[in-house]
């Protein structure tokens, strides 16, 4: 068995010694954050989104369920199906939004 040292040397050969990355993990675009739900997919969130109601009590109750991230990724406590839901409401009313009072605004979804 290879070490994952020398693998790491033999991909930054044919690579041209570049940063070598997982070829599954996808870099976090600027002015978002990389979190999992509970099924493992990954979901790149806008910044943005975290001053809201909906995503503070997603984040409590993320770490009453998981605890603190800490070191690891966090986990939100939904399915990746629901967190799209969620994000497509809030995608919605951003594109909604100024086309009449109280436009953009997202209540609760769940």
């Amino acid at each position: 068995m290879v070490s994952p040292l020398k693998l790491t040397e033999i991909t930054k050969k044919w690579h041209g010694g570049g940063k070598v990355t997982s070829p599954t993990a996808a870099a976090c675009p600027r002015g978002h954050f990389a979190a999992y739900t509970r099924d493992g997919r990954r979901f790149f969130i806008p910044i943005a989104y975290l001053g809201t109601d909906t995503f503070r009590e997603l984040l409590n109750m993320a770490e009453e369920e998981f605890g603190a991230p800490g070191g690891r990724p966090i986990v939100l406590p939904c399915s990746g199906d629901r967190l799209d839901q969620i994000l497509d409401a809030f995608r919605a009313a951003k594109q909604s939004k100024g086309s009449g009072a109280g436009a953009g605004r997202v209540g609760k979804i769940w």
